[in-house]
């Protein structure tokens, strides 16, 4: 019992960072960035703000997947021959996993394409800019539903509540 407490602070705290740090972006990273007077600052500050949550996210992705698979494991999903998964709360469990599979993929995307493509293109290409910066932006507030999706479904699972 006490890994499963372990595991679960540990993906609580994950969540935290992650939903949370993608929420400051967008309510005080961006607002300030849009500040007349950062006219000169904004993309490098930009910048700069994307890769450190960049490098942070995926250090939380990886306990993300440990200490769900901890979380699982000690709830007895993998050796109860499949039959757990076939509950309500499982189908959550599976949902959320999913949502997750996405969320990485295309936070890869996000982060390792578009991204950088929108600083590269920046000073050279106007037009590309400009695609690759409404694509990034897209991105960007894709990742913040399907985050706030799989936490959704986290908090309703862990009080045996099923949307199934």
């Amino acid at each position: 019992m006490l890994f499963y407490y372990i595991f679960l602070i540990f993906h609580i705290f994950s969540a935290m960072i992650w939903v949370g740090g993608m929420i400051f972006y967008v309510i005080v990273v961006m607002p300030v960035i849009r500040n007349p007077e950062l006219k000169d600052q904004k993309l490098r500050l930009l910048q700069l703000t994307a890769l450190q949550f960049r490098n942070i996210s995926y250090y939380v992705f990886s306990v993300f997947i440990v200490s769900g698979i901890g979380l699982l494991y000690n709830k007895g999903y993998f050796y109860s021959n499949g039959t757990l998964l076939t509950t309500n709360i499982g189908y959550m469990f599976i949902a959320k996993i999913g949502l997750f599979i996405i969320l990485f993929l295309s936070s890869l995307y996000h982060d390792f394409v578009t991204g950088p493509k929108t600083f590269i293109y920046l000073n050279t290409d106007p037009v590309q800019y400009e695609r690759y910066r409404k694509t990034s932006a897209f991105y960007g507030r894709f990742n913040l539903i399907i985050s706030l999706s799989i936490t959704i479904l986290g908090i309703l699972a862990s009080r045996g509540f099923s949307l199934f």
